[in-house]
């Protein structure tokens, strides 16, 4: 595939989307990685990538279907050997990458078709994880409404951003935070940089594994490393570290680069709750990679699911992530409408 054309279908999962992260993928032991595209001569109209688990056991707890806030009885058998994931399998965001003339259209429908077949003749059934809005309307239109979803979290956007230095276009209410915010910074004496990868790699993988292990997600410092040499190595993506230091307390953000697009992808910090790593926090979270953005002419910024309340309070806007089941038996009913 042409990986101008394949990032041209769609953009809204960012740079976990992009065509060589996607690529990266294939290189996962612990899936078989296929797709059902269509095409036009040489020209991509469609692609929907699909994975299915080998091992045993979910790699990431984020999605096993066990674990999504479905109804009683809609995901009893929850072993990867009872589902294909659609659209992704790591990062916590999916896509489906369609031209906009075909997603009203029949070809679409016949790509789930086949893909649902496949699924079915492995006795298995479909996981839709973490897809927006409009995907799930698309795949809720092509699968007849089979698809039963949970909400799996909100993305953050701040919207605007990075369109303008001025705050103006804020409510009087997120002008009044983000003054408190430069105000506490000042006070505490915030002292901020922007790093590659490989300047900080040692002291950031530190502090990343130290803070996740104490939010209860067991962590290493080399797992920190070998999860960023990844991204290192997707040549379509620039890996941005934010740092920032505040009396004894140390914080990093790190934060993917890609086309018009900055993902805040993972913050970390050091210390207990304090003026100094609240001031900190909010440097990273926010003040930081705006500043990145503008700079760099950007016009998206993205914030991840987690912190809903202090990303609200500066100005972004959530959009609703979904996980779909289709059970086997619904996806053999499916495969043979056509």
């Amino acid at each position: 595939m042409d990986a101008s054309q394949f990032d041209g279908l769609d953009d809204t999962a960012g740079a976990v989307g992009c065509y060589h992260r996607m690529m990266q993928r294939e290189h996962d032991g612990r899936w078989r990685v296929q797709y059902a595209r269509a095409t036009d001569g040489t020209q991509l109209l469609a692609v929907l990538p699909t994975y299915t688990p080998l091992a045993g056991h979910w790699a990431d707890r984020a999605y096993d279907p066990g674990n999504w806030p479905f109804p009683a009885g809609v995901a009893d058998g929850t072993s990867p050997g009872s589902y294909v994931l659609v659209g992704g399998n790591a990062d916590m965001r999916s896509a489906t990458y369609v031209s906009r003339h075909l997603q009203d259209g029949p070809a679409f429908k016949r790509l789930l078709t086949a893909v649902a077949r496949a699924a079915a003749a492995e006795n298995r059934g479909l996981l839709f994880p973490y897809v927006h809005q409009k995907l799930r309307e698309l795949l809720d239109h092509s699968s007849g409404g089979r698809i039963t979803w949970a909400p799996l979290g909100q993305e953050a956007h701040f919207v605007d951003a990075l369109a303008t230095d001025s705050e103006e276009h804020y409510g009087a209410r997120i002008r009044r935070v983000l003054r408190r915010d430069r105000n506490l910074m000042e006070q505490q004496q915030v002292t901020t940089a922007v790093h590659s990868w490989p300047e900080i790699a040692h002291t950031a993988a530190e502090v990343i594994a130290q803070h996740n292990t104490r939010k209860g997600i067991p962590d290493h410092s080399e797992f920190v490393r070998m999860r960023y040499a990844q991204w290192i190595d997707c040549p379509s993506v620039e890996l941005v570290v934010f740092t920032a230091r505040a009396g004894g307390v140390e914080g990093v953000a790190t934060a993917l680069k890609w086309r018009d697009q900055l993902d805040v992808y993972e913050i970390a910090l050091t210390g207990e709750e304090s003026p100094e790593r609240l001031a900190t926090y909010v440097s990273l979270l926010f003040h930081q990679p705006v500043r990145f953005g503008r700079a760099h002419g950007l016009r998206q910024l993205r914030g991840g699911l987690e912190a809903t309340k202090a990303k609200g309070m500066r100005g972004a806007i959530f959009k609703q992530l979904h996980g779909g089941v289709l059970s086997a038996s619904a996806s053999r009913e499916l495969a043979n409408r056509m």
